[in-house]
């Protein structure tokens, strides 16, 4: 009897310190960070592009390598997304360009397209821009001894701000519009690449 009340004490006693030890503390599991999936939207090469030049470029003062700064007139959708927003700044640069000078010679001048610059993006852009100037007046002039001159002057070519020119996208382009700032990717992104067929007997 006495054996069976001292086991029961120390039972109760176990029991006792296990009911003490406190839970282990639940460790927090850290969630990965949600990847957004990949908004990929394709450009097609000689996707039309409307723009318009923001500035004058006159052959008084233009030489080749002049930048011509333009922008997006018309916003450029494929689907319902406007890929390319209205007012997109782009860029030409003068090729060749001739003062009027005098003896009625007309300026000309021929520019080329560059890109569009959507971001830190630069979207080539194929196109051509030619300016010729109008012929020039006579006009005279009472020279020294009486005698009459004749003068002719020319009018410059330019390319005046405002007037709309047309370009197109020079290559196949993917752009990446899933994070804060648009990207451009390879122009095979949005193809996938089936699995290898299987081996006869294996």
């Amino acid at each position: 009897g006495l054996i069976m009340i001292f086991s029961l004490m120390a039972f109760a006693g176990l029991c006792t310190a296990v009911q003490d030890v406190p839970a282990a503390a639940a460790t927090p599991v850290p969630v990965a960070a949600a990847t957004p999936a990949p908004m990929l939207v394709a450009l097609p090469r000689d996707t039309p592009v409307e723009l318009i030049a923001t500035r004058e470029v006159s052959t008084a003062d233009a030489k080749p390598g002049t930048p011509i700064k333009l922008q997006v007139r018309r916003p450029v959708l494929i689907g319902d997304r406007a890929v390319i927003p209205a007012g997109t700044p782009a860029w030409g640069e003068v090729v060749t360009a001739t003062d009027a000078g005098g003896l009625g010679k007309s300026g000309k001048m021929t520019a080329r397209l560059k890109h569009i610059q959507l971001g830190e993006v630069a979207i080539p852009i194929d196109g051509e821009i030619s300016s010729k100037g109008r012929a020039g007046s006579v006009a005279g002039a009472v020279l020294t001894g009486g005698l009459v001159g004749l003068f002719h002057r020319g009018n410059n070519a330019k390319i005046k701000a405002g007037e709309i020119v047309s370009s197109f996208v020079a290559e196949d382009i993917v752009l990446d519009f899933s994070g804060t700032a648009v990207r451009r990717v390879p122009a095979d992104a949005t193809v996938a690449t089936p699995p290898p067929a299987p081996v006869a007997g294996t």
